[in-house]
Formats: C-alpha cells, structure tokens, sequence
C-alpha cells in the first residue's frame, strides 16, 4: 500500500487539488522491484522545476527542469527494492502555478 498527500502553497496537507498539476508521482509495484515515475503533461509548453528525494535505506535526489508539452513524458524515474522502506517527496514549481509537494511513502 502507498500513502499520498499533497502539500500546497500554505503547507497544509490534504487531498490533492483539483487543479491540472503538471508532474504526478507514479508508483509501480513489480515483481521485485518498485519503481517511482515522475511524469507529466500540459496543455500548452510549459516550463517546470522540480526536486524528488527519495529517503530509505539510502538517499537518492533528482532535480531539474522539463519542457512539457501535450503528450505525457517521463521525468525521472527511481527503483527501490520491494520491501525496502522508503518516503518520496516530490517538489514542483511551474510557470504561472503556485508551487506543490506530493509525498508518498510505502506503508510498511
């Protein structure tokens, strides 16, 4: 099971929003691997920066930015080890959209 949550501009964790936001943080449970996907799309080309921490039993950080577009790219991507304890916090600030986190933890 993984847990989501999404931190907004004020900091307060909840639901996520209803508005577009330009990366989500996808996570694929496979065999015995499980990898998390930073991936995304927008409307019109769209410019973002982002930061993905991953803290487990080791660290691992990717930071950037993407040029999105229409079709859905992949990002960024991590491989953890089934059974391995990890939180992931995504961070993403965007071109005329108020930054957001997405956090998203194995429940183990």
């Amino acid at each position: 099971m993984v847990a989501l949550a999404c931190t907004g501009p004020t900091g307060e964790e909840g639901m996520m929003h209803r508005t577009a936001r330009p990366l989500v943080l996808d996570v694929i449970a496979d065999g015995p691997t499980t990898t998390l996907i930073v991936a995304g799309s927008a409307p019109d080309l769209q410019r973002v920066r982002y930061s993905l921490i991953v803290e487990g039993q080791s660290y691992t950080r990717h930071a950037g930015t993407a040029t999105l577009c229409v079709d859905r790219q992949v990002v960024s991507r991590v491989r953890l080890h089934n059974g391995e304890r990890w939180t992931a916090t995504l961070t993403v600030e965007s071109e005329g959209n108020p930054p957001y986190r997405l956090v998203r933890t194995s429940a183990q």
